[in-house]
């Protein structure tokens, strides 16, 4: 079987790690052989939780702790709710208690309870925790390309550009190949020596998590090593520039920003059609979500400081929508809440302006909803 290389040659896809509003993130059916009493209570939270009947879901978790407190999927249920509900700080506590006893031996049955730990730091703006979060689950888990785009968006947060390239990159090969029905159809006989040694690494004894380190090997794969923490700083490992994906009309613009739409007026269908004539001119759609009640009367755009461009342009294409900057429109840059205004069949976005057309139409309102 030909060596697989993990660096897809595709324009960069930036689709997001995005907090479930329908289900909880991470959340896994698994149990942990807790009392069935417990095990009812848990599947009867996580009903009422996929229903979003928030109150009767947290109560049923409760219940399934009541009757075995150690309850992993439980709590990591419960914690989901808080983080859905904004409670970040209750989330993080929950989940930091889930992990502070994982090690390298836990394996990847574990790292997502990582991952929705780094998510919940990174939707705090807690990007520093978040990247040792996340760096963890990556550890765990080579193989996830979810655990992957999350620590890029996180070290795009930090500055960290380059770094957050060569993490997103990783994430588009392991979405567009799947390297473990690769591994199993070689007969446990992988050639990618890192992924091989990934997934049939022997448990170890139990050891720091500061003597472990993610290393790239020349043929861009991903080590796991164990060495003694390094004495003075050094040069961080780097991966190889992929080679730039062929040009593609109509998409050769500069990224100038991500977009979720949110319907807010209840028609059905609406956010997904216009999300099609959204994403030219430098913006791409990864998200749709809805307005709890759709009762958004003028349509807004949300955005962060860094993103009025993109945002300011997006606004000159539905003509009367509101501007409106905020801290943080994670997973996304920009967000655009449907109004009434715009709840009629047939609407339309205005073409898009090319990137750096001066003469574009702005809309640069910033009037509280």
């Amino acid at each position: 079987m030909p060596s697989l290389t993990l660096f897809a040659r595709l324009a960069l896809l930036c689709t997001g790690a995005t907090l479930a509003a329908c289900a909880p993130f991470g959340a896994r059916p698994a149990f942990d052989g807790a009392a069935p009493a417990a095990d009812d209570a848990y599947l009867a939270g996580r009903n009422h939780h996929l229903a979003r009947r928030y109150d009767e879901a947290r109560a049923a978790y409760q219940a399934a702790l009541q009757m075995a407190p150690a309850h992993v999927n439980a709590r990591n249920g419960l914690a989901t709710l808080y983080a859905e509900q904004r409670e970040f700080a209750t989330a993080i506590a929950l989940w930091r208690a889930l992990t502070e006893s994982l090690t390298m031996s836990s394996g990847p049955g574990k790292a997502y309870l990582f991952s929705n730990l780094g998510q919940a730091h990174f939707l705090n703006a807690e990007y520093d925790d978040a990247l040792v979060a996340l760096e963890k689950a990556c550890l765990l888990d080579p193989l996830n390309h979810r655990s992957w785009q999350l620590l890029g968006e996180t070290l795009r947060k930090l500055g960290q550009e380059e770094r957050a390239q060569q993490m997103l990159s990783q994430a588009d090969a392991l979405r567009a190949h799947d390297l473990r029905a690769d591994y199993a159809a070689a007969g446990s006989q992988s050639q990618v020596a890192a992924i091989d040694r990934a997934l049939k690494a022997p448990a170890r004894e139990e050891a720091g998590w500061s003597q472990v380190q993610l290393l790239v090997g020349a043929d861009g794969m991903l080590e796991l090593r164990r060495a003694p923490p390094p004495a003075g700083p050094s040069a961080p490992a780097r991966l190889p520039e992929p080679a730039p994906a062929p040009a593609t009309p109509g998409r050769d613009a500069p990224l100038l920003a991500l977009v979720e739409m949110r319907n807010g007026n209840g028609v059905s269908g609406m956010a997904r059609s216009l999300a099609r004539q959204v994403g030219t001119g430098g913006l791409k759609v990864t998200r749709l979500s809805n307005q709890k009640g759709f009762g958004v009367r003028q349509t807004r755009i949300e955005y962060e400081a860094a993103y009025r461009e993109g945002a300011e342009r997006l606004a000159s294409r539905f003509g009367s929508a509101q501007l409106q900057e905020v801290p943080s429109c994670a997973p996304a840059n920009v967000r655009v809440v449907l109004g009434r205004d715009v709840a009629h069949r047939g609407f339309a976005l205005r073409p898009a302006a090319a990137v750096g057309d001066a003469a574009a139409p702005v809309l640069a309102l910033n009037k509280a909803h």
